[in-house]
């Protein structure tokens, strides 16, 4: 009886004793995954030394087609071309790795902040005018027309309640976490040629001669060029219009559109998966993004603006 204790015990405490291990070797697992995603956010997260590889990008920027013209100047929200559209700081210069971040992101915030200030503002106007029983004005109808050529929509001579919703896809903000994570990617953190030299932040391209930097790994054949801007202001306010009208990102307002029908908040993590045709390397792309978006906790400069701060 007493040999049968013995060996109950025993057959206990080796259970016991497998269930400690087999718990130590799961915590260890998740411990090294952590790690691991830690250090893939990092590396994401740093400079990177080839950017202008980054150029390569056959679908991600604005239309061959659109660009084959010269750049003409946008009726609806165009920067000013001022001391205010902004002077780079030399971010290569701050050695601070984190120091380098928060100078990049507080340096970029203040243009986003404005022209999603502008996109509200046209939506509280068409949102009014939705609700309005009153007939367009030759005026709305104008500007109505101006905000339809932007979003690469059929202008027309007279506007319905219809044609009005529709445009409310295309006129919406751009989360601030967003557009950072993003900017980073494209720009090496402010250090690319393009953007010390081009005040292009988002590896936009242009396709007229001299519109822009000319990429050093550039094929033969190609006559894209890396579009250059005034300042970093008029980058981030033709990225925000280009996320906006082009076609490649028609899976991004859909998201969007829907967040804002269920009354949630548009987050930049919500609406990275619509980035799959911004860069060649598709989903690798998206991952490396939304990387940058949680390693640098980038939703902290989304801002919620409500009615009073856009009228």
């Amino acid at each position: 009886m007493e040999k049968k204790i013995l060996w109950v015990i025993s057959l206990i405490l080796v259970l016991i004793l497998w269930i400690r291990v087999d718990s130590s070797i799961e915590e260890s697992k998740v411990s090294k995954s952590a790690e691991q995603a830690e250090k893939s956010a990092t590396e994401t997260s740093e400079p990177q030394q080839a950017v202008e590889q980054l150029a390569n990008k056959p679908k991600a920027q604005e239309s061959k087609a659109e660009n084959k013209t010269p750049v003409t100047k946008q009726p609806v929200n165009k920067p000013t071309n001022n001391a205010s559209n902004g002077s780079i700081p030399d971010f290569a210069k701050i050695a601070n790795i984190k120091e380098r971040k928060e100078t990049f992101f507080n340096f970029l915030t203040p243009f986003i902040k404005e022209k999603n200030t502008l996109v509200l503002q046209n939506r509280q106007r068409l949102m009014d005018l939705i609700e309005s029983d009153e007939q367009l004005s030759p005026s709305d109808i104008q500007w109505i027309s101006s905000l339809r050529k932007r979003s690469k929509l059929k202008v027309l001579d007279s506007y319905n309640k219809e044609h009005l919703s529709t445009l409310l896809v295309y006129i919406d903000i751009i989360p601030a976490s967003l557009v950072l994570a993003q900017a980073a990617n494209e720009s090496a953190w402010g250090t690319s040629r393009f953007a010390t030299q081009g005040n292009n932040f988002f590896g936009q391209w242009c396709f007229r001669k001299g519109c822009g930097l000319v990429p050093a790994s550039r094929n033969s054949d190609a006559n894209h060029e890396v579009r250059k801007f005034a300042g970093a202001k008029e980058s981030v306010f033709a990225y925000i219009n280009n996320l906006n009208s082009n076609g490649a990102y028609k899976k991004l307002r859909a998201t969007r559109a829907m967040l804002r029908d269920e009354n949630k908040e548009i987050t930049g993590l919500d609406l990275t998966h619509g980035l799959i045709h911004y860069s060649e390397k598709g989903q690798v792309y998206v991952e490396e993004i939304e990387g940058l978006i949680n390693y640098n906790k980038l939703w902290r400069f989304n801002h919620a603006q409500t009615l009073s701060e856009i009228q």
